[in-house]
């Protein structure tokens, strides 16, 4: 890092140069995924996709042939429908991959990119499903910086300022800087912070000082002080420069709620939410203050998926960078002989990715359409759009992400062990309550009796803190928003009388579940 950062901060960035990478990108498509599976995948035997593609009866000159007679998304499609696809528990590491008579466990690491200089790692956020590193490098922020570059271009953010309320924002950061923007603030929302973290955000800020450009170091913000926080931002340089403030969906709601009550305008703030969805009432709780927002759809190992159009009133309406990804979608089940959704799969088209992906599903569905856009991403020749993005093997809260797999087992043995009862008398939902802060209730069947709540609360924290410093970072927060509620009520059925261990968000805006819970 100390070696390879400094020259790459003083290398910097045109908003010019990045606009025609992107536009190169997106030209050489197929090329750039034709060389990167001869490179990464059939040239590299530890793959874990050699057998899926073993199995498909695919070499890589069938994969040549299929892309040049059907696309590159069409070949995908064909490759999915022969097996040569991951879902999310696989690409985790969590299930074994079976397709016929081929079947193997795989790990995360397997999927790292095999050549890659790693300058610093960031973890997946997925609670109790075991955080997993993700290497970052010198070419993955230089490519990322191309990307937040036309994305700043498309919503007017040229000149902008930035502050960030999240703990782990430096790929983001580092592509601000490269790009000769100022970072004013970066505040974290929990007083702890490891020994790791503490001496690799100084090595940051000390490679960045070395080649003249400033990061501020991360300062602790308690979410119970969000209005220091904006009056803070009401006393921004009022010079015709937009702030643009990256936080999660939740924060962001809970900056702007503290504005409203302090009758503090944020005309020429911009929000850039992130990690939970973007839900027409939590927009508007950001809009009512003036500010604008910008919705981003990224996972761990394939960052800044999607981005809100730049027309003004289109946040939940994202462009999908199709210059670094590609996207198919496949039906699946989502649970044994339950209801289907289209899933989406991508795959990384960027040869500096952390991660190899081919066919790998995100966990999330959404709407998706093609058509031609007015805004700069849509001049661009980004004309895939996503809407409407929901979770099908995830829930979301405060920007903590619980894995369906490890909710099941703190829901069917953990509790009724500790507090009785059988594995269908405890399910947790997910929910957006009145205020548009997301709520995880945890529902407990009268049948069980009398239950103290607090130690089931408790209980239920403490068991998602085992594990790594994530979990307990996790944990911990979702404790601070006081985000858990216990509810006396029996768990919902599906129209069939089955009982899964967690339901999903319904969306306020239609009134429709989502798939996976209709009752």
């Amino acid at each position: 890092l100390v070696r390879e950062l400094p020259g790459l901060l003083r290398r910097g960035l045109t908003f010019e140069t990045a606009t025609a990478r992107v536009q190169n990108w997106l030209a050489h498509r197929e090329d750039r995924f034709l060389a990167n599976a001869r490179r990464f995948i059939f040239e590299h035997p530890p793959s874990p996709y050699r057998p899926l593609l073993r199995h498909a009866g695919c070499e890589y000159g069938d994969v040549e042939r299929l892309v040049r007679q059907e696309g590159l998304e069409g070949a995908l499609s064909v490759l999915a429908a022969r097996g040569v696809y991951l879902t999310f528990d696989e690409f985790k590491g969590r299930r074994e991959v079976v397709r016929g008579s081929t079947r193997f466990l795989t790990t995360t690491e397997a999927f790292d990119h095999p050549t890659m200089r790693p300058i610093f790692v960031s973890y997946t956020g997925g609670t109790r499903g075991i955080p997993q590193a993700v290497m970052r490098s010198v070419g993955y922020v230089d490519a990322i910086a191309s990307t937040v570059a036309v994305v700043l271009l498309a919503h007017g953010l040229r000149e902008a300022r930035h502050a960030f309320w999240v703990t782990n924002p430096l790929p983001l950061i580092l592509s601000y800087v490269m790009l000769g923007q100022e970072v004013v603030r970066w505040f974290r929302p929990l007083p702890d912070f490891p020994w790791q973290a503490w001496l690799g955000t100084r090595l940051v800020t000390g490679s960045a000082a070395l080649a003249g450009r400033h990061i501020p170091i991360c300062r602790y913000l308690d979410p119970e002080r969000v209005g220091e926080l904006v009056r803070w931002i009401d006393r921004r340089p009022r010079d015709g420069r937009p702030l643009m403030f990256s936080a999660l969906t939740s924060m962001a709601v809970r900056v702007a709620l503290a504005a409203r009550e302090a009758g503090i305008d944020m005309t020429g703030v911009t929000f850039r939410v992130q990690s939970e969805p973007l839900t027409p009432t939590r927009e508007a709780h950001l809009r009512a203050v003036g500010a604008r927002v910008i919705d981003n759809y990224a996972m761990a190992e394939a960052v800044d998926i999607g981005f809100s159009c730049g027309d003004d009133d289109a946040s939940d309406d994202l462009h999908f960078m199709a210059d670094r990804f590609a996207l198919i979608t496949r039906e699946r089940p989502v649970l044994p002989g339950g209801p289907t959704v289209d899933a989406m799969l991508v795959t990384a088209l960027s040869d500096v990715n952390p991660k190899i992906v081919l066919n790998v599903e995100t966990g999330d569905y959404a709407r998706i359409t093609r058509r031609d856009c007015d805004c700069f991403l849509g001049t661009l020749g980004l004309t895939t759009h996503l809407s409407q993005i929901r979770s099908f093997e995830k829930l979301s809260a405060e920007g903590v992400t619980f894995v369906g797999t490890a909710l099941a087992e703190i829901l069917e043995s953990t509790l009724p062990v500790r507090f009785g009862g059988t594995p269908l008398d405890y399910q947790l939902l997910e929910e957006e309550a009145a205020d548009s802060f997301t709520r995880l209730v945890l529902r407990v069947s009268p049948s069980v009796g009398g239950v103290d709540e607090a130690a089931l609360r408790a209980t239920f924290l403490a068991e998602l803190a085992r594990g790594s410093v994530v979990d307990r970072y996790q944990s911990e927060l979702l404790r601070r928003a006081d985000s858990l509620v216990i509810s006396r009520q029996a768990p919902l059925a599906t129209a069939a009388g089955k009982i899964f261990p967690f339901h999903l968000l319904r969306t306020a805006d239609s009134g429709q579940q989502r798939p996976a819970i209709s009752p």
